[in-house]
């Protein structure tokens, strides 16, 4: 499961992610963002959670200004330290309300009660979405292994593991090969994005996918955004946002598991 969390109090967040990782030690915390523009932000520029802790009253406006402004279809569990927004609460994909402090024992109930909702919408519960994930994890490396480039024509087929990254500009995607060679590519960036392993590739922005393995280094920019640079020359700088950034790291420090 992977978790993002809401909340613009840096210790209740913290608390709240030691509860959540007691409670489901093998759940991952995708990111703890402090306000409603950043959550907009990460929502539009990150892969969907499978479940949001939200609280309530954010530094710049109510949480719902989020999921106003966002499509947002996973459950949320909601926690603040007032009653009065249950019913509106209930009016998005909210399943809990949890009233501040929260209680280990009632955040448990929280989450069986997901658990129970997982299991009536996808019959088998636990063990069958365990055994969905190991057969994806099992798969995913012979997933679209290599891709059809375009060069003097001639179709040439080019192993995903010796590319250094895909761009996209003026509506054309090219990759650029880790020996330096370029060749263009017919799909579109975000179609190619889907036929890659997700723990090789990563989308840095609009322009690049990159792969691990071509990074040499990552440098802190203004406005807390990254810019990654490789072991090859790019057309221009890629630049990772401030609300990707946490995503990113955490990407790169798993080492492709």
């Amino acid at each position: 499961m992977r978790v993002l969390i809401i909340e613009d109090e840096r210790k209740a967040a913290q608390e709240l992610k030691t509860l959540v990782l007691g409670l489901r030690p093998d759940w991952y915390i995708v990111g703890i963002l402090p306000s409603a523009a950043e959550a907009i932000d990460w929502l539009n520029e990150n892969k969907a959670p499978d479940l949001i802790f939200s609280d309530i009253q954010l530094a710049d406006a109510l949480c719902f200004h989020i999921y106003e402004t966002v499509t947002v279809e996973c459950p949320i569990i909601f926690c603040t330290a007032f009653d009065e927004y249950a019913i509106r609460a209930f009016e998005t994909s909210g399943i809990d309300y949890l009233l501040k402090p929260i209680d280990r024992g009632r955040l448990e109930q929280s989450l069986k009660k997901l658990d129970g909702l997982r299991a009536t919408f996808h019959p088998g519960g636990e063990s069958k979405f365990a055994d969905i994930g190991r057969l994806l994890e099992c798969i995913a490396p012979a997933r679209e292994r290599t891709i059809l480039v375009h060069h003097k024509g001639k179709i040439i087929p080019v192993n995903h593991t010796g590319i250094a990254f895909f761009h996209y500009e003026n509506g054309y995607v090219t990759v650029k090969l880790l020996d330096g060679s370029v060749y263009s590519v017919s799909q579109g960036i975000d179609e190619v994005e889907q036929t890659t392993d997700p723990r090789l590739f990563y989308r840095a922005n609009r322009q690049f996918l990159v792969n691990r393995y071509a990074i040499r280094d990552i440098e802190r920019s203004f406005a807390r955004k990254l810019v990654v640079k490789l072991t090859s020359h790019t057309p221009e700088p890629i630049v990772v946002s401030k609300a990707k950034s946490s995503d990113f790291l955490s990407w790169l420090e798993s080492n492709g598991r």
